[in-house]
């Protein structure tokens, strides 16, 4: 049986060693490619909804707000907005007091495909219109 140099060990492990690296550093890439899908809204379907703002938090991966809507019937149904992340969102002219709960909103959004009460209103390339207490917040353009 012929004995292994330890050059020949050696560049063994390293091709294991860089082999679990590109496998792992895949692995942990793989929910953040999962996340910036944008194949459960309706891109083509523009929603307008008012109502009042519950919650709005300011923070990593995407901004959210949660907003009150009486549907048709009159039934409150709790929306949520994603939008992009804040520092986007400022670049876009927006600040993490833009919203408040209790204020009256006037929102555009892509609904969900499924009819969940969620929406996308604003990504890396665009941002909808928003009305908050009767004054425009800035949109890109």
């Amino acid at each position: 049986m012929r004995k292994r140099s330890f050059l020949t060990s050696l560049t063994s492990l390293t091709c294991i060693v860089a082999v679990s690296a590109l496998a792992l550093g895949l692995l942990a890439a793989s929910p953040a490619f999962a996340h910036h899908g944008t194949a459960g809204y309706d891109p083509a379907k523009t929603v307008v909804l008012t109502g009042t703002a519950t919650e709005f938090i300011w923070a990593n991966p995407h901004v959210i707000l949660y907003l009150d809507v009486k549907d048709e019937n009159g039934k409150i149904r709790n929306w949520s907005l994603e939008l992009a992340a804040p520092l986007l969102m400022s670049r876009f002219g927006w600040k993490k007091d833009s919203i408040k709960p209790g204020d009256q909103v006037v929102a555009e959004a892509h609904p969900s495909k499924n009819g969940a009460a969620v929406g996308i209103s604003a990504t890396a390339t665009f941002v909808l219109k928003f009305v908050v207490n009767g004054t425009a917040l800035p949109q890109n353009k």
